[in-house]
């Protein structure tokens, strides 16, 4: 079961004591789900959300739908080998997170759509570029996208 929707699209509250059917997030740390290309759903996609972070604005729009295009062509294996740092990477460029370890509102928002309660207390990031960031989980191999973080303010930058 996923969270309801309101005609809007954007995922609703779902009623204290009603039943949240968890998915499989660890889909690919398996030994074969490595090799599958990485897809992308707007399933839970937080468009409602009018806080810190937002959507792209017209000319980041074109920036992110590139960058789908790009890592929708890759394995989750290569996605996982990508470095970012000087002279070859020194860490991930997309990764894992504890949802503990973001900002308080992002924290908030994800307890209130009870995305935690279905994906489990971890997130994923992508680093789409300098400061922007995808977020969202994942679960059998499929990313489900859930914020645009152009400003790098779900995660602030002395942590990252």
């Amino acid at each position: 079961m996923s969270p309801k929707r309101t005609r809007t699209g954007s995922p609703k509250r779902i009623a204290s004591g009603e039943k949240v059917a968890k998915v499989d997030a660890t889909a690919v740390r398996g030994p074969d789900a490595g090799s599958h290309k990485v897809t992308f759903s707007f399933h839970y996609a937080d468009h409602g959300y009018q806080g810190a972070w937002r959507w792209p604005a017209a000319d980041e729009a074109h920036e992110l739908l590139r960058f789908l295009c790009n890592v929708g062509a890759l394995t989750w294996n290569e996605v996982k080998a990508q470095l970012s740092g000087s002279k070859g990477g020194s860490h991930r460029k997309h990764h894992f997170q504890g949802i503990d370890t973001l900002c308080t509102e992002a924290q908030e928002r994800i307890a209130q759509l009870r995305l935690d309660e279905v994906f489990g207390d971890e997130i994923f990031r992508f680093r789409v570029a300098n400061r922007r960031r995808l977020w969202g989980f994942i679960a059998a191999g499929v990313f489900y996208i859930l914020w645009w973080d152009a400003e790098h303010l779900v995660y602030p930058l002395d942590h990252d």
